[in-house]
């Protein structure tokens, strides 16, 4: 009860209104953004498009900004064969490889629209993986990663999440969520590549009944983890001392149907959190920890207010210069045309100062 009522208030600290005007990058495409700084300054986003959540004709753009998120490119795509291309992660290592991963989902009925049977009978097959050495103009041919497919052995439900790190070592994290169909339900792990993103493996568990996960590797060596709980849609964190071999219980820090988080590091030490509100009025939230362990009392910072329904969120953000943020999102006007009236926005916004 206690905790309840501290989110509570938390939430009633938050402005009424956003104060920040928001901007159109894509219309009629857009969800779920995935968006990293490129290490020659640009902002690269990887989006959905093709479909809405559900939709055999699913593929997966990409938007680039030159100057900070003030203006976009047109979408072109990365991923569009014959399946459901779908929730991407994404990240740049230090030798300037891009690596793009992302599910392929299929058992379509005739609409393209509705999956087969129940939800047992959905076929996600793996997580692929492509790569760019040229800031994402071009991309390998995709390939399955075999440790992963073996992990579940292709029964259930599987997406890769968020921003890829890379630690001092070279090693590559990607956040792995599985549904399994064997009554163990969510569970969300941490993979490692040490070959540059083309393979992947060592499992550890990020938590039980979880699912979307953002990851961040913070300046003082520690990782942390915002994971999306499966039953209630709120955030939990937890963290890692050594290199994510070892986390610490999940802690709650947000109310249910305020999901998915997304974590960066700032440029003065402090770590962002922002978040889908599902709850009215619905838009995009956030958070600043001192150190990442703070969470509960923190001021909301009412990014986005005015989304008509649900269907709206899944912020992601890169600080384009010290405390400037740029933090994208999608929305849905109208639930009954979605992929017309499905947008991807961005707002640029100054984090408060500590």
């Amino acid at each position: 009860m206690i905790r309840l009522c501290v989110l509570l208030i938390a939430t009633l600290m938050a402005a009424s209104a956003a104060e920040f005007p928001h901007q159109t990058i894509t219309r009629g495409l857009g969800y779920f953004p995935v968006a990293i700084r490129l290490k020659n300054g640009d902002v690269l986003a990887v989006i959905r498009g093709g479909a809405p959540h559900i939709g055999v004709q699913g593929h997966l753009d990409l938007v680039r900004s030159t100057d900070g998120g003030k203006t976009w490119s047109k979408p072109w795509t990365a991923v569009d064969e014959p399946l459901d291309d779908r929730n991407p992660a994404l990240g740049q290592l230090r030798d300037g490889t891009i690596v793009l991963a992302y599910a392929i989902a299929s058992n379509y009925d005739e609409t393209g629209l509705k999956f087969k049977g129940t939800r047992t009978d959905r076929q996600f097959d793996g997580v692929y993986v492509v790569l760019s050495k040229d800031n994402g103009r071009t991309w390998s041919k995709p390939r399955r990663d075999g440790t992963i497919h073996q992990f579940y052995t292709g029964q259930g439900l599987v997406s890769p999440y968020g921003k890829m790190v890379q630690l001092a070592d070279g090693t590559a994290l990607m956040a792995v969520y599985f549904e399994f169909f064997d009554g163990r339900g969510n569970e969300s792990y941490l993979f490692r590549s040490r070959d540059g993103g083309r393979s992947w493996g060592e499992p550890t568990l990020l938590g039980r009944h979880y699912n979307e996960t953002g990851i961040v590797s913070l300046r003082d060596g520690r990782l942390l983890a915002a994971l999306r709980s499966e039953k209630g849609g709120h955030l939990a964190i937890t963290e890692s001392a050594d290199q994510g071999r070892t986390w610490s219980p999940p802690r709650q820090i947000t109310r249910d149907r305020e999901h998915p988080g997304d974590l960066i590091p700032l440029a003065d030490g402090r770590v962002l959190l922002v978040f889908g509100q599902r709850n009215v009025p619905r838009g995009v939230q956030a958070m600043i920890s001192p150190d990442g362990r703070q969470w509960q009392d923190l001021p909301r910072i009412v990014l986005s207010d005015d989304a008509p329904n649900g269907d709206c969120g899944y912020p992601s953000s890169v600080e384009v210069a010290p405390g400037r943020i740029a933090t994208l999102y999608y929305q849905v006007d109208d639930l009954n045309n979605a992929l017309a009236t499905s947008s991807s926005r961005i707002v640029l916004w100054s984090a408060p100062r500590p």
